[in-house]
């Protein structure tokens, strides 16, 4: 070992720790790392050091090489996938699909797991695994809000069964394809990999990380949120809707119909012909005409006043429907002669501003209407109310407008967003463009189409996981100039001359798990591909097989959020540590890399 390659391993070591104790951020972290590797051959570089052996200018990548993080690939591909899921997220594609999927994630959590796994799996093997995820992640979080459970306990599991979904196929991950255009290359080999040449082992792979989570890993996920997952509403109301005639909840009460956890909405109380129920609001069956107070947010309001259900009813008179359109604004009573003490039903909000006031931010059990509900200064209410008769309530003496809720989501938009990644994703497999073009056009083609607006481009995005990735990747280039990851390498083809062909898989695939960790998935195959041709030819082992090894191996690295997009991607929703990666992949690779090995050497060898 040289002293460059020594003072690379030091570096990683010291990026390790600081990493895994989270003393910094880890944006300042990755900083600290582009700073001292592009800085040492600056400034440490004689010609002193080159007349001993130790030439640091050589080693170390130098300025525009260390900024290249920042242009890279793998960057600029995470960076577009972030603003994508977000419009796919404005357009409201996710909030329909976690509507239709949350009565299937009604129940434990293994059952949401394997519900995860069924969904993204399999998707990750037809597209890329990346754009599985960008478009899972906020689907995930509102299933989760919707359930009542911890997101981290799901998008964990999701972005590893994804990485293992892309395993199915050719196309589910950039690893696969550059191990392929490698080995096409190659005289050993000379060819292309088929599309699913090993789907039979990626199958095995999958159902092990699914049965992993089941059995055993979820006991190790995280026992709670580092931060809070909110609705894109955070405000609660109380609010009535009436059933309507011809249906689904009539003759059904609201539990047997899924209504409360379709809609995401609490139900508080049933009231019929002047009597209300309390207790067995949520289990009583329902007739035409029963009105359901419910706890919600102004989403959930909007839902419901599109629903074929029910009817959302004006607090001031029951019999007034609110019109399907508008803005719900949220506002603040103020004046005293108006509001003080006075039932809802006295200050008629239609005579005054135009406005009907559909819900009160109230959390009290009540035997009354929100007709009959006393309003009070300083309480907030909310109102349906249009655009020009917004414009006049903001400047009314009586009212605060605190803000407001316009509801954007159109079908055709959301079939739009949808569209379009699937074009991003199609046009990547399909056509010579890589993904990171694809995904660029992607961009562009979703503000033109009225799904992103330019803020979102910017809000959309998880800058401090940007920063990671750009201060992260010069270390890799670090360690291919200086050797350190040829060594690393190069110390199992020297070895393994007499070792059986499964250990030397397993051996293979540890240190590509390893090297991963270190330079990310697609660098990993490029140094160790060669190599792994290499020692297939000094063992007389067929080339595929050993190469396949390396492929499993850098496909799936659990051990950070680094060594993997999708990993970096969930970390960037804040709910994660770093070594919670650690915690739960370590025991998944090792594991992985048995069933892994042990099913190539079965049916190649």
């Amino acid at each position: 070992m040289t002293v460059e390659i020594g003072l690379v391993f030091v570096i990683i070591g010291l990026a390790l720790y600081l990493f895994a104790s989270e003393r910094f951020p880890l944006d300042v972290t990755a900083f600290l790392i582009l700073i001292t590797v592009t800085s040492i051959p600056l400034l440490f570089h004689s010609q002193w050091l080159v007349e001993r052996g130790v030439d640091l200018k050589s080693a170390f990548p130098t300025v525009q090489e260390g900024l290249s993080g920042l242009s890279s690939t793998a960057t600029v591909t995470v960076l577009a996938m972030f603003i994508l899921s977000a419009g796919v997220q404005r357009s409201g594609l996710v909030h329909r699909l976690g509507m239709l999927l949350s009565p299937w994630m009604k129940g434990p959590e293994w059952r949401q797991i394997t519900i995860i796994a069924l969904l993204v799996g399999p998707v990750s093997g037809l597209i890329n695994n990346t754009a599985a995820v960008a478009v899972a992640i906020p689907l995930v979080l509102s299933m989760a809000r919707r359930s009542g459970s911890l997101a981290s306990r799901l998008l964990l599991p999701m972005s590893f069964l994804a990485m293992m979904g892309g395993t199915l196929t050719l196309v589910g991950t950039s690893t696969n394809l550059l191990a392929s255009t490698l080995l096409a290359d190659s005289a050993d080999f000379g060819r292309e990999i088929n599309m699913f040449e090993f789907t039979h082992v990626g199958a095995i792979v999958l159902a092990t990380g699914l049965a992993y989570f089941l059995l055993f890993g979820r006991w190790l996920l995280p026992n709670k949120d580092r931060v809070q997952v909110q609705d894109e509403d955070e405000e609660d109301f109380i609010f009535e809707v009436q059933v309507k005639s011809g249906g689904a909840l009539v003759g059904k009460s609201v539990s047997e119909a899924g209504f409360d956890e379709q809609t995401g909405t609490e139900v508080v109380r049933l009231v019929r012909d002047g009597e209300s129920w309390i207790k067995h609001a949520a289990t009583t069956r329902l007739k035409v005409d029963d009105v359901l107070h419910l706890r919600g947010t102004r989403r959930q309001v909007a839902d419901l006043i599109k629903s074929e259900e029910v009817t959302v009813l004006s607090a001031i008179d029951p019999t007034r429907r609110v019109r399907g359109d508008g803005h719900l604004a949220r506002i603040l009573l103020r004046n005293d002669r108006v509001f003080k003490n006075a039932p809802a039903r006295r200050v008629d909000f239609w005579r005054r501003y135009q406005a009907r006031l559909v819900g009160m931010e109230i959390d009290r059990s009540r035997s009354r209407r929100l007709a009959d509900e006393r309003l009070a200064v300083g309480e907030i209410v909310l109102v349906q109310i249009s655009g020009t008769a917004l414009d006049r309530l903001r400047r009314h003496p009586d009212v605060i407008v605190l803000d407001t809720f316009e509801d954007q989501f159109d079908p055709s938009r959301m079939w739009m967003a949808g569209s379009i990644v699937a074009g991003v994703v199609l046009a990547a497999a399909l056509t010579p463009l890589p993904i990171v073009v694809t995904a660029l056009i992607g961009v562009v083609a979703m503000f033109f189409c009225g799904c992103l607006t330019r803020e979102d481009l910017y809000s959309g995005v998880a800058w401090n996981v940007i920063f990671l990735l750009a201060g992260v990747i010069p270390l890799g280039i670090a360690m291919t100039k200086s050797g350190a990851a040829g060594w690393l390498a190069g110390l199992l083809a020297a070895n393994a001359t007499d070792w059986h062909p499964l250990l030397v898989f397993m051996s293979l695939y540890l240190i590509t798990t390893v090297l991963t960790e270190m330079i990310s998935n697609n660098a990993s195959v490029v140094i160790l591909v060669p190599v792994a041709i290499g020692i297939a030819n000094q063992l007389a082992l067929p080339v595929f097989p050993v190469v396949l090894v390396v492929m499993f191996a850098a496909s799936t690295s659990f051990l950070s959020p680094v060594g993997y997009q999708t990993n970096t991607m969930i970390y960037g929703t804040g709910l994660y540590r770093f070594t919670d990666f650690a915690k739960v992949g370590a025991p998944l690779n090792v594991l992985l890399m048995l069933v892994t090995c042990t099913a190539i050497w079965g049916f190649w060898l």
